[in-house]
């Protein structure tokens, strides 16, 4: 055999050789990537079903997401007085859709009811007044009437809830309304011949004060019926004046003639 001849065998014995290795390691390799890479890239990207995060806290939504393998960022806030304030209102991608695990789900939070600060009503004419109330989706409470010495008539004149504070959406607003000046000079009521409850409320709205309250025996009236006053019906009295009235009692013969 001469040189050329061994040198080809050599040649051909170290090729089949390093073809041999090749091969191996292309085997190796290939277990290597079947059983170790392609597990860990099918479950880093396999697919999560979006659990259902509304009405929930946004920290008890982000939990549960993280359960899942996914990832959530709080979006945008929004007043809803349905919910307390940092509760979820909506989420995206929506409950049930099928996502990459580590997908950011994006959470509407709710802020709770919108608060806003109480209008200065006073000085404002009443008709008015109720259409402000309603454009801010106020409700109209109840209206008493009043004198006030700087109001004119039909002008609020006091409010329930004092301009500045916070109200939600809906809250009643009770309201004061002028009911004109005040007068200088009242007119003294007819008390004569009405029972002393009815008298005793007269008196009270006329503006006067009530005085004495003495009584006459008689049999000619009902038992406390106003039979005479202080004042005389119809004259103009200052406020404060006092009025004292005259009422009937049964005579003493006859009440102890019930007694027995």
């Amino acid at each position: 055999m001469n040189i050329k001849q061994k040198t080809s065998e050599f040649l051909h014995s170290h090729a089949a050789r390093d073809l041999g290795i090749a091969v191996v390691a292309l085997i190796v390799l290939y277990f290597l990537f079947d059983l170790l890479v392609m597990p860990l890239y099918t479950r880093k990207y396999q697919s999560v079903q979006v659990p259902t995060v509304t009405n929930l806290s946004y920290s008890a939504a982000e939990k549960i997401l993280a359960d899942a393998g996914l990832h959530a960022v709080k979006g945008a806030e929004k007043y809803d007085e349905a919910f307390p304030a940092g509760f979820v209102l909506f989420q995206n991608p929506e409950a049930g859709s099928a996502v990459k695990k580590g997908r950011r789900v994006y959470l509407t939070v709710g802020k709770g009811e919108r608060l806003f600060p109480m209008p200065r009503l006073i000085g404002m004419a009443e008709r008015d007044v109720k259409f402000a109330l309603a454009d801010l989706n106020l409700v109209l409470g109840e209206i008493v009437y009043k004198t006030d010495p700087f109001y004119p008539e039909g002008v609020i004149s006091g409010q329930a809830i004092e301009p500045g504070m916070e109200v939600a959406v809906g809250q009643r607003v009770d309201l004061v309304v002028s009911s004109g000046l005040e007068p200088f000079d009242y007119i003294v009521p007819e008390l004569v011949g009405k029972s002393l409850n009815d008298a005793l409320l007269e008196v009270e709205e006329s503006g006067l004060t009530l005085g004495d309250i003495q009584e006459q025996e008689t049999d000619k009236v009902l038992p406390n019926t106003v039979i005479s006053q202080s004042l005389a019906a119809g004259v103009q009295a200052a406020r404060g004046d006092t009025l004292s009235i005259l009422v009937s009692k049964l005579p003493r013969s006859q009440a102890q003639e019930q007694e027995q």
